[in-house]
């Protein structure tokens, strides 16, 4: 009724609105609203006759303006839910899409910069991420698995065991291969790279490496005259195959693989010993051990302990060899070559697969010669010579394993008493003469290992090279360990001590008089004294042959003799042969 009496009354509000004069009544004039233009635009909906022509529309109408500003106002609380909802999805899905780039990119590419940091440092470290990163997939591959079982009521934790026994997902396969992502295939790709630079130039090709990439503002041309050089001290080692040549001509292109199952004897035993191999030349193999500097604090190897010395390294060295030696004769594989028809009727049918060694120490320089197509790293010294003249004398001694004083002298007492001084020379490229040790060793005395076989369940793969990288990481950290009595593994090894069986005290006795009398220029005393031990062990000892032919063909000069003679002196028709 109060709508109805406004409208009745009389119509005196005059307004103008977009540019025409209206005359009318506002029913909204309590709340102080008396024409439209008092509210806002889109607070006013017009409403007026569509069913007039131009003329009569302009002449006059009828109007009714209606204040639609409830509908606006949940209208825009709407248009704002909206907005909000949308700035929210927005915001989610910004943040999972930079999850996802934080994931796939960031993240790699940060780690690659980390990693190529280290491998800067040391690119030895390559390897030890390679390691680490397997380690950590190889937990969270076991902590999902531990979840799975874990979760649920027993019933369903017993269906689930069931259902993996029976499909045999307890048993481990192989990874499948990770998605080919491309950040992850070049993080892969640096560090292979860095493993295989590190595996290809060894321990003396470290320091070129990380020189090389430390360098900043390079073009990539690698500069061999600007490579670093250094003066190290080392324990040179050389490891030499016996009737190497035969054995090319008889296994023609499986030779690759007969020099390849030796040197994974020899690297696997270096590495548990904290040696490096360096150069193989086919028959020849050189390794070091690097010493400790004594006037800085360089670790002896990035597994050493601190404070390790020079002498525990001396005792890896002559210790790393012995086992080694064992090795080798007894390895099933080699064993098989040792049978082969056309090598024993050549060699004989006693033939079995030999090394001999020679171990030395003395200074090197290690550095890199070669140009900007071919590099090689490697030491260089008189000593390294030296090193080889000690081996090659192994035939003149008719022994496998012969070592000078220095490194003899280095080691710990009891490993010294199980070296036999058998003479004292000089060899070319020495100032002084050398004390020759042999480490008396009977290969015929141990035999071929027994073949184990393996579990079932036990696969050579990703996880158990894994495992038993492990265990080697920890061996080898226990041979640095001061309470460690580092001869009880030369003395307690069973296949040592076999092989050292047919040296019995009284033997050693004997020659030590005998070679005492030839070092004293008392050479009657010794002939008798050698002539004893020659045969004393069941089989020709090839040292005290070689003094007892020295002392035979240099009969004349005896007034001349000084305790030693060059390394030359001893008859070149006159091998003593090799054990």
């Amino acid at each position: 009724s109060a709508v109805l009496d406004a409208l009745g009354a009389s119509w005196d509000t005059h307004c103008e609105i977009h540019g025409m004069s209206y005359i009318g009544v506002s029913l909204l004039q309590s709340e102080g609203v008396r024409c439209p233009r008092d509210l806002r635009f889109l607070e006013v909906e017009p409403h007026t006759p569509e069913s007039m022509s131009d003329e009569q529309y302009r002449l006059y109408h009828l109007a009714f303006m209606f204040d639609v500003r409830a509908l606006r106002s949940d209208e825009s609380f709407a248009d704002l839910t909206i907005t909000g909802f949308v700035c929210f999805i927005l915001a989610l899905v910004s943040m999972v899409l930079s999850s996802d780039v934080a994931f796939l990119v960031l993240n790699p590419i940060e780690k690659m910069i980390t990693n190529v940091q280290i491998i800067k440092r040391d690119p030895r470290m390559a390897g030890k991420i390679a390691h680490d990163d397997f380690k950590a997939v190889e937990a969270e591959r076991l902590r999902s698995k531990q979840k799975k079982l874990d979760q649920g009521p027993l019933f369903l934790r017993f269906a689930r065991q069931l259902e993996d026994l029976l499909s045999c997902r307890l048993c481990y396969r192989e990874q499948e291969a990770e998605e080919a992502l491309e950040t992850h295939l070049l993080e892969k790709t640096i560090m292979r790279l860095a493993s295989l630079l590190t595996l290809g130039l060894g321990e003396a090709g470290v320091e070129l490496i990380a020189d090389s990439l430390s360098r900043s503002g390079s073009t990539g041309v690698i500069d061999v005259f600007s490579m670093p050089q250094r003066r190290i001290e080392a324990i040179m080692g050389v490891i030499r195959i016996l009737d190497f040549s035969t054995a090319v001509e008889v296994l023609q292109a499986n030779v690759v693989q007969f020099v390849d199952h030796i040197t994974d004897i020899v690297h696997g035993l270096l590495y548990a010993y904290s040696g490096s191999p360096n150069r193989n030349n086919g028959d020849t193999l050189l390794v070091v051990w690097r010493l400790p500097m004594e006037k800085s604090n360089e670790a002896v190897s990035v597994h050493s302990a601190p404070g390790a010395g020079a002498s525990r390294v001396a005792d890896m060295a002559v210790i790393a060899l012995t086992k080694i030696f064992a090795a080798t004769l007894k390895s099933r594989v080699l064993a098989e070559y040792s049978r082969h028809p056309v090598l024993q009727s050549r060699l004989g049918s006693s033939y079995r697969v030999g090394l001999t060694f020679g171990l030395h120490q003395g200074w090197a320089i290690e550095g890199a010669v070669g140009s900007e197509f071919k590099i090689d790293a490697s030491y260089f010294s008189p000593h390294v010579n030296i090193a080889f003249a000690v081996e090659g004398a192994t035939k003149t001694y008719g022994v496998r394993y012969l070592a000078t004083g220095p490194v003899v002298n280095r080691c710990v007492t009891r490993l010294q008493m199980c070296c036999r001084l058998i003479d004292r020379v000089v060899i070319t490229g020495s100032q002084a003469p050398l004390d020759m040790f042999v480490v008396d060793l009977d290969p015929a005395n141990l035999p071929e290992q027994e073949e184990i076989p393996l579990p079932r369940n036990v696969r050579w793969n990703m996880r158990t090279r894994f495992l038993a990288r492990q265990w080697m990481e920890t061996e080898r950290t226990k041979l640095w360990s001061e309470r460690l009595a580092i001869e009880e593994l030369f003395e307690g090894d069973p296949d040592i001590v076999r092989m050292r069986k047919p040296f019995t005290q009284h033997f050693f006795d004997t020659f030590s008089m005998g070679y005492l009398n030839y070092a004293a220029g008392q050479w009657e005393a010794a002939q008798i004294r050698l002539q004893q031990t020659v045969k004393m062990l069941g089989f020709i000892d090839g040292p005290s042959r070689a003094l007892l032919r020295l002392m035979e063909d240099h009969a004349g000069t005896q007034g001349e003799w000084r305790g030693f003679h060059r390394l030359s002196d001893f008859s070149e028709d006159d091998p003593s042969g090799v054990l």
